[in-house]
């Protein structure tokens, strides 16, 4: 009966991510995995654009990464960037020159976790990897920007006990370290994403969501050049959850976006001003971007020219679904919320990034286990499409 049930959600899982191709003419999958993709990051540059994931296709987590081209097609080959024993999660892939960067954490059940960084040529050869994690340490969840020839990179890391903190540094194109890593500030047991951008300034600025001296997890923003460091918390200490933001940073303007319970329920808040004005309270002067019965979570922002597009999943249909809305330089609405998926499978975590006049994004579509979404048998795939301006 269950290699029965197994072949049918197979066969399933295939005619879903069909419906899924065949929904929207600009919507294509990626992978093909045949088990689960999950967990996309995309980079897009004119003529550099990929998207990469971890997958188990292979028996265990690995690092998988695919060119994509303007129209969000993929081009070429499925290449795997891992391939050891360990376990591979959380790729973050960013173009830099003529070679993509990728910062992902393994695992093992002997070592525990260990934050990794890499460059791979355009045809996705290894040219160099190194640890971030020092001796001693646990790092994951790690992201990863570039300016010039220079790579910056932020992870989270876990000392002795339990305390957990981020940690940033810069390396050059040969993998030598240009700034020593160091230690931000304080993070959280609950902290379980960290994203990054690279300022006008040419400091690296980190957002994340931690329960330090406070009463439930805030937002906070880390600043680290070549001198100092600084943490500033960006939203009230009011005892209700601010989670998983994501920041993206324009010649003169600033975009944050999370998820807050502030309403009783998990809403989708956009920020967008100047960078001085972020370091205000965000909470206070954010606008709220959903009013839906279904939680609105995994929200995803990124700047093209003097737009702001802002992605993000909502689950009011009765699974997860991703939408898409864009905003002028203060914020205001330039369209309506548009639901980008109407499948049956579940779209979860996009990646938005600016492409042409408009916006490319990334997330992988879910057949769940029946016995849970993260069950031996859930099936995923990676999928990617444009939105183009208006």
């Amino acid at each position: 009966m269950l290699i029965a049930f197994v072949a049918d959600m197979n066969r399933l899982a295939v005619a879903l991510f069909a419906l899924v191709l065949n929904g929207c003419a600009t919507t294509h999958q990626l992978s093909s995995s045949g088990a689960g993709a999950y967990e996309a990051s995309l980079t897009s540059q004119p003529g550099r654009s990929a998207v990469a994931w971890y997958d188990t296709r292979d028996g265990n987590a690995e690092i998988y990464a695919r060119e994509v081209d303007a129209q969000g097609r993929g081009v070429g080959v499925e290449h795997r960037l891992t391939n050891d024993l360990v376990d591979s999660y959380e790729a973050d892939i960013v173009s830099v020159d003529d070679a993509f960067a990728v910062a992902w954490y393994e695992q093992t059940v002997a070592d525990g976790r260990r934050a990794r960084l890499g460059l791979w040529s355009t045809n996705f050869e290894l040219l160099w990897s190194v640890n971030l994690s020092p001796t001693g340490r646990e790092g994951r969840i790690p992201v990863v920007r570039v300016l010039d020839d220079r790579i910056f990179c932020a992870w989270l890391e876990t000392g002795a006990g339990t305390s957990v903190e981020v940690w940033a540094g810069w390396w050059d194109l040969d993998g030598q370290v240009v700034l020593k890593p160091r230690a931000l500030g304080a993070a959280g047991p609950t902290t379980w994403n960290l994203n990054a951008a690279i300022g006008a300034d040419g400091s690296g600025y980190v957002v994340f969501d931690a329960k330090v001296e406070t009463l439930s997890e805030e937002l906070f923003l880390a600043r680290v050049d070549s001198t100092i460091s600084q943490l500033v918390r960006l939203t009230a200490d009011d005892g209700v959850a601010s989670k998983y933001p994501d920041l993206a940073l324009a010649p003169e303007g600033a975009a944050l976006t999370w998820f807050d319970k502030r309403d009783g329920n998990e809403e989708v808040y956009l920020f967008v001003g100047s960078l001085p004005g972020l370091r205000e309270d965000v909470g206070v002067l954010a606008r709220r971007v959903t009013v839906t019965p279904g939680e609105s979570i995994g929200a995803y922002v990124a700047w093209n020219g003097g737009r702001v597009g802002l992605a993000w999943s909502d689950d009011s249909a009765g699974q997860h679904e991703v939408y898409f809305q864009s905003f002028d330089a203060s914020g205001n609405p330039v369209s309506d919320p548009t639901r980008l998926t109407h499948n049956p499978t579940a779209s979860l975590i996009p990646s938005i990034r600016p492409s042409a006049d408009g916006f490319m994004l990334t997330w992988n579509e879910v057949v769940p286990d029946p016995r849970g979404i993260h069950g031996p048998d859930t099936r995923s795939e990676i999928v990617v499409t444009v939105v183009p301006e208006g």
